[in-house]
């Protein structure tokens, strides 16, 4: 008999409805949120963060609810709305029609695929001027199919990844269990495999992150799996200790 606890309709809607975790003080929440994709329930996570100006800055928007729309209209209105790659675009038509005021900002090759919406701007290396000098981000180059955008908040040392790395420990279902090992982002975070294998110029991945390297941050949040809450910095640099061997 399949309990509540492991019904995963049920385990979506206890998602979808719950609060945000407050991980600093008036400045940085994260909001996680099963999803089905291809069959296969996983786990996506958003992070806010408020900026000087008491707007705030989305990341990896996920599905819009409304105990969602209270609980950020709660911190503040908000002024800019980002995805870390081209993969995390599928709730971003509710936020665009709930938040027309809001800059929305593309990552590389969105605009590709998402040809219906209307973008601001494309994200690349250089800091929009609506976070500047609050916010650090660099773009995670080596891939030219797939590149990623990574952020950091000095204030609460927080770095924000999209799928660079991913550690998912808390993974139970047989299916996911065994990606997360064959990928090798189980025990501990790291760079899933298959995405590794597509980075071919490993000198410009390496350049990238040496750059990230030089930030301050002691927490890394990913936008699936387990958030890294100490010693980040140190686990960053672990998981990509391969790339420096070659």
């Amino acid at each position: 008999m399949v309990t509540e606890d492991h019904n995963p309709q049920r385990l979506y809607q206890t998602q979808q409805d719950a609060m945000m975790i407050e991980c600093f003080e008036n400045r940085l929440w994260y909001q996680e949120q099963a999803t089905k994709q291809n069959g296969m329930l996983n786990n996506s996570k958003m992070t806010v963060i408020k900026l000087n100006d008491d707007r705030l800055f989305i990341h990896n928007p996920i599905e819009l609810s409304e105990p969602l729309k209270v609980q950020l209209s709660q911190l503040g209105d908000i002024a800019a709305i980002v995805t870390p790659n081209k993969n995390h675009h599928h709730f971003l038509s509710e936020w665009w029609l709930a938040y027309p005021n809001a800059y929305f900002f593309a990552a590389p090759g969105l605009q590709q695929t998402r040809g219906d919406l209307t973008f601001d701007d494309v994200l690349r290396q250089y800091t929009p001027a609506l976070w500047q000098g609050q916010l650090l981000q660099t773009l995670i180059r080596g891939n030219d199919n797939f590149e990623e955008i990574a952020f950091c908040d000095p204030e609460s040392q927080t770095l924000i990844l999209g799928d660079t790395l991913a550690w998912m420990i808390e993974q139970k279902h047989p299916f996911n269990l065994g990606y997360a090992l064959f990928n090798g982002c189980y025990f501990s975070p790291a760079m899933p495999l298959l995405l590794r294998l597509s980075y071919t110029e490993k000198k410009y991945l390496r350049q990238s992150i040496q750059e990230i390297l030089t930030w301050p941050f002691e927490r890394i949040i990913f936008s699936k799996g387990k958030v890294v809450e100490h010693n980040g910095k140190t686990i960053f640099a672990d998981a990509f200790r391969w790339l420096f061997q070659q």
